[in-house]
């Protein structure tokens, strides 16, 4: 990569996490400033409880993107396939996609974990109608099926899985594009195989 594409990278995925937290704080900011403002003992209540909900979902979200994006720990450290399960099963709670993931499982180089999570979290948004995704080992590595009456699969994820240095500026193909090379710096290559419901990513040798 080079410097540029490399720094629109940081960039693209640094707006894509603000994106996912700025609805939840920005809740939590809203029930404050009511909790502040109300003295009925019901609109209270209710403040108190939009703050529990959006707090809760923001720190859901901090904890997924955390493992998936963050530099915790050595990079040489393993990811343990129940941590992997109990992040992203947490994030995915009370949405409309459910998950299927391992509960046990050989650890994971941590690149391959980060690119698993990233690769769930490119399927759910693939399902707009909602649907099921799967994870699950496959041959030498490992496979997400995702399944919905609806599937979107935009060109510009497409584009950010592929070789080339044209992809699109923008958020989810840099996911995309980090998910790859995190793929390919463990040895193996990720392949998207799409059809009207069916999302197949496939981290493969």
């Amino acid at each position: 990569m080079s410097a540029v594409e490399e720094l629109d990278l940081i960039a693209l995925i640094c707006s894509r996490l603000c994106h996912d937290l700025a609805g939840s704080i920005g809740a939590v900011n809203n029930g404050v400033e009511l909790l502040a403002e109300e003295t009925d003992p019901v609109m209270r209540e209710e403040a108190i409880g939009l703050i529990a909900q959006s707090a809760g979902d923001a720190a859901r979200r901090l904890a997924f993107f955390r493992l998936a994006l963050g530099a915790s720990g050595s990079t040489a450290d393993p990811m343990a396939v129940a941590e992997l399960s109990r992040i992203a099963t947490q994030y995915f709670s009370g949405g409309k996609v459910s998950v299927a993931l391992p509960e046990t499982g050989t650890d994971l180089p941590k690149s391959l974990g980060k690119a698993l999570l990233i690769g769930l979290l490119l399927s759910a948004q693939a399902l707009p109608r909602g649907g099921n995704v799967q994870l699950a080992p496959q041959d030498a590595g490992w496979r997400i099926t995702a399944q919905g009456a609806m599937l979107r699969w935009p060109d510009a994820v497409a584009a950010g899985l592929a070789q080339d240095t044209g992809w699109p500026r923008e958020p989810l193909p840099a996911l995309a594009r980090y998910a790859r090379l995190l793929t390919e710096g463990c040895g193996l290559k990720l392949t998207a195989a799409v059809s009207e419901t069916e999302l197949r990513l496939d981290y493969a040798g």
